[in-house]
This record gives C-alpha cells, sequence and structure tokens, in this order.
C-alpha cells in the first residue's frame, strides 16, 4: 500500500485483543496499517496486548509507531521492553523522542541501553537532552545535512546520497571550517544548478535562525510568519547545532492551541482520557475558587445595594441577562486577544490599538443589547409609575456592562502578557467573575444613581 494511505479493517481492535493469535499472522495483518493508525488502535486494548502486539513489530515500524504514541503509553511500553529491543527502536527514533523516552528510565537501565546505541545517535541524543524540552535545542534534530564552502554541488549531492533521512534533505545548510552557518540552499535549486558550480555562489545568505534555548513556541511562532519547513538552531558563535523540522513545529503548534484552549477552559491540559481524577480536580479547582469567592463577594455587594432593589424589586429581573451579556462579551474579547497574543499578531505598538478596538466593539454591542433590553423593560411595566426610569436603568447598565466587559476582555491578558504570565489564564472563570462583579455594581450603581431623582 502507498505510503501515506491506511488500511484499518473494521475488526481489527477485536483481533488485536485475540491473545491465541499467531505472531506472524499479527504481523502480516498489521503490515497494511499505517504507524499513525496503529498507534491510535493500541490505544483500544489493554496493555497486556499492547505489549504482545508492540513486540511482533519490526524494529523500524517500532520506531514509528512508538513516536506517535501518547506520552504514558510510551513510557509503558519502554518500561516492559527489553534492553536491547529498546536500543534497536531508539536508533530508529527521532532524536529528541528518545531524549524524552530516557527521561523516565532508571539510571542503570538508560546507561545499559545507550552503550548498545550507535556512538553517533548516542552522542546527538545527549547533545539534545542538555536542553529543556520545550526548547529549540530539546526539539532540535541531528539529522541534517551541512556542507562546506568550498562544496560543488556535485559535491553537495554526493554528501546527501545515503547519508540523511528524507524527511530532513529538502534543505542544505552550508558552513564554514569552524561549522558557522553561513547559507541554506533548497534541493530543488541545488539540482538545476551545473556540477562544478560552487555552492558558496548560489546559496541563499538571509537564513532565519533561533537560539537553543528559544522556547517551542516562539520558533513555531517564527515559522509561521516567515513560512518556514525547517528552522536551524545555532550557539552564540552561529555553530549549527541542529535543525527543527517541519513536523515538529505542527506538533508545537498542536500542542500548544491545545494547551490554550483548555487554560482558557480553566482546566489547563490534562487529558480527560488519561489524567486521573485528582490531576483533573488539581487542575480545574484552583480557578473555580477564585471564581466562587469573586462571586461571594457579589453576594456581598448586592446584599449592600438593598435598599436600592427594595425601591425597585423589579430591578433583579435584570441582573442575569447584564451579568449574562457582560461575560459573554468579555469572553469574547479575552479569547480573542489571547489568540491573536500566541500567534504574535499584537506586536509591542498594537496594544493600545487593541484595547480601543474591543471598547469599541462592546460599545456597538452594548447599544444594540440595551436599546433591546431597554424596550423589553418598557414593554413588562407597560402603564406602571417608573416605567421610563426602569427602561432608562436597563439600557444604561447594558451599555456599560458591555463596553466595560470588553474593554477589560482585552486588557486583562494583554496586562498578564506584559508580566510574563500566561495570558491564557486570564480567561475562562476568571475574567467571567470579575465581569460579573463589574457588571451587577455598574448596574446596581446607575439603579440608585436615577432612582434618588425622584
Amino acid at each position: 500500500m502507498p505510503d501515506g494511505e491506511s488500511g484499518v479493517p473494521d475488526n481489527l481492535t477485536e483481533l488485536l485483543a485475540q491473545e491465541g493469535l499467531d505472531p506472524e499472522t499479527l504481523r502480516t495483518v498489521l503490515a497494511a496499517v499505517h504507524p499513525v493508525d496503529l498507534a491510535e488502535l493500541l490505544d483500544d486494548v489493554d496493555l497486556e496486548n499492547r505489549v504482545r502486539i508492540f513486540a511482533t513489530l519490526e524494529p523500524d515500524r517500532a520506531a514509528q509507531v512508538l513516536a506517535y504514541m501518547p506520552h504514558e503509553y510510551k513510557v509503558e511500553l519502554v518500561d516492559r521492553m527489553g534492553e536491547q529491543r529498546l536500543a534497536d527502536v531508539i536508533d530508529r527514533m527521532p532524536d529528541y523522542a528518545v531524549a524524552d523516552i530516557l527521561d523516565h528510565l532508571p539510571a542503570h537501565k538508560e546507561k545499559s541501553v545507550m552503550a548498545r546505541v550507535e556512538a553517533e545517535k548516542a552522542n546527538d541524543v545527549a547533545q539534545l537532552r542538555e536542553y529543556p524540552p520545550t526548547t529549540a535545542g530539546g526539539r532540535m534534530t541531528r539529522n541534517f545535512v551541512a556542507v562546506p564552502d568550498s562544496f560543488t554541488a556535485e559535491d553537495t549531492i554526493k554528501a546527501i546520497q545515503g547519508s540523511v533521512d528524507s524527511h530532513t534533505v529538502d534543505f542544505i545548510y552550508v558552513v564554514d571550517e569552524e561549522g558557522r552557518l553561513e547559507g541554506v540552499v533548497s534541493l530543488p535549486k541545488l539540482m538545476i544548478h551545473p556540477p562544478d558550480e560552487p555552492i558558496s555562489k548560489f546559496m541563499r545568505r538571509e537564513v532565519t535562525f533561533v537560539g537553543p534555548s528559544v522556547h517551542q513556541e516562539e520558533v513555531a511562532k517564527l515559522a509561521q510568519k516567515y513560512r518556514l519547513r525547517h528552522v536551524p538552531v545555532v550557539d552564540n558563535s552561529m555553530r549549527l547545532l541542529g535543525v527543527v523540522t517541519l513536523q515538529d513545529i505542527i506538533d508545537v503548534i498542536k500542542t500548544e492551541a491545545n494547551q490554550d484552549v483548555m487554560k482558557i477552559a480553566g482546566a489547563d491540559h490534562v487529558d480527560p482520557l488519561r489524567g486521573s481524577m485528582l490531576d483533573r480536580l488539581k487542575a480545574r479547582a484552583p480557578w473555580l475558587a477564585a471564581a466562587m469567592t469573586m462571586e461571594l463577594g457579589l453576594a456581598w455587594i448586592m446584599k449592600g445595594y438593598g435598599g436600592t432593589l427594595a425601591k425597585a424589586e423589579a430591578l433583579v429581573f435584570f441582573i442575569p441577562i447584564i451579568m449574562a451579556m457582560g461575560g459573554n462579551v468579555g469572553l469574547q474579547s479575552s479569547t480573542t486577544v489571547v489568540r491573536a497574543l500566541a500567534t504574535g499578531d499584537i506586536g509591542a505598538g498594537k496594544w493600545l490599538r487593541v484595547v480601543m478596538s474591543e471598547f469599541r466593539v462592546g460599545t456597538v454591542l452594548g447599544l444594540v443589547g440595551g436599546a433591546i433590553t431597554g424596550l423589553m423593560a418598557m414593554i413588562m411595566h407597560m402603564g406602571m409609575k417608573g416605567a421610563a426610569k426602569m427602561s432608562g436603568i436597563v439600557t444604561a447598565s447594558m451599555i456599560l456592562s458591555m463596553s466595560v466587559a470588553a474593554t477589560m476582555g482585552a486588557i486583562t491578558p494583554i496586562i498578564m502578557h506584559r508580566m510574563k504570565h500566561d495570558p491564557a489564564v486570564a480567561s475562562g472563570p476568571f475574567i467571567t467573575a470579575v465581569n460579573d462583579v463589574v457588571n451587577v455594581s455598574l448596574y446596581l450603581t446607575v439603579a440608585m444613581l436615577l432612582l434618588s431623582r425622584t
């Protein structure tokens, strides 16, 4: 079957769970399944069957499947694998994935396994482990092509052949005698030049690069901004250390986006299928506790306005809609700004413009919402004394609450970003609770001021 396609029999999950299945038959059945699909299928069987099935895979295929598996399952499988088998699989895995696995091995097993791995591979992995896994240095691969600036096109083609993984040969990096990055050439461009032409003549000298300590999210932003498929990693002397590949960049974008979405919901990034109950409670409880505290504070605020509410009990009817509309607008604004911060769309000179833009949007929405809600208040109290004043209170409060909520929703993530905190945590339960307190306070204050004019 061509690479990129997958064939998954409908009954394969049941077939994988059959303990008496001959290993050779199982290997034949699995040969037609794409590694990604196989990794997903192994999620649906218990650990013992997962170990048994994984043991039938050839090292090359086992490495592919293991790379696509969830982290928890990788650790479980690695714990059950013999040292030689693990070394054979590691030899064929991406360097950063190997570093991640080794971090969870006992020291004695790690030493024994790495002694069985090819020396060059072991050295590359050791260099990666010098950096945190969420940095460019921890994400990079040493599996790339770098040639001296004295090479010709023909020399470069010979250097490529059989020396590197096909996924990292899209670009060839040109270095000087000290290994310092000088330029880059794409494979298609290399192929159209005469064999004897020096690569230094047609290489591109403007190369976008990062240092090894740069966070993976910043690497992904850079790749998106400049439409890069690879991002080279260099040290302070411009020596080429490694390359962050397109697949790694996509993984980073997906991981960071998932984490931001979960944080916006106030639930952090604990996997709902694999995370323990305690982990999920610990992730959600703090923000819900903060929200509850603020909402209890709101009860005290409303108690302080008891006299105002006693004058016009009908005010109570509109508290839910004031809270809901203000909260929704605030959450929309904060989500928009968090996304823009995450993608790098908001630069240092654009913050005020963003806040003012959200304020204007909130005001327009408030005018529309206020007109509708005020009209409804007038209809509900038609013929009653003070109907016009009640309508005015609701209208003015809706305009104020939605414009203020939009402004707060925009400015809070920006402030947290400038304070070097994750702006995603400014959303969800936290900002909703703050808006509830502010919106109801505004509503009751407007009511008190207008009702006092009798």
